[in-house]
């Protein structure tokens, strides 16, 4: 049982680490389109300053939740949404949830 779990450990770090390269490396590239990974990234960050926010936020429902949600947006709006989130992510707290009804307001109204 200890090796599997040290296994598991093992593949989430490497996996974190891809992850974490794919953003360092790629900057603002990861950050056009609207593609799983750009979903991803734009969703890990929003959710991480969401919870740094507010403690009670579980960062992992979150994702899922924000990752549907950006799936559901009109097509042509989607990338804008995530460009929303992506600035929402490196907002205050003061301003955070301002940010976020814009977030949900671009996605499925374009504004």
């Amino acid at each position: 049982m200890l090796a599997t779990n040290h296994g598991l450990s093992s593949s989430l770090f490497a996996i974190g680490l891809t992850l974490g390269m794919l953003t360092g490396l790629g900057g603002a590239c990861d950050r056009d389109g609207t593609g799983a990974l750009r979903t991803e990234i734009s969703c890990q960050d929003y959710c991480d300053q969401a919870k740094s926010c507010d403690d009670e936020v579980d960062v992992d429902a979150c994702v899922s939740d924000c990752r549907n949600t950006v799936d559901d947006c009109m097509a042509d709006e989607r990338e804008e949404a995530l460009d929303q989130l992506d600035e929402c992510a490196a907002e205050s707290c003061n301003d955070f949830g301002a940010c976020t009804i814009e977030a949900g307001a671009e996605c499925f109204f374009g504004l």
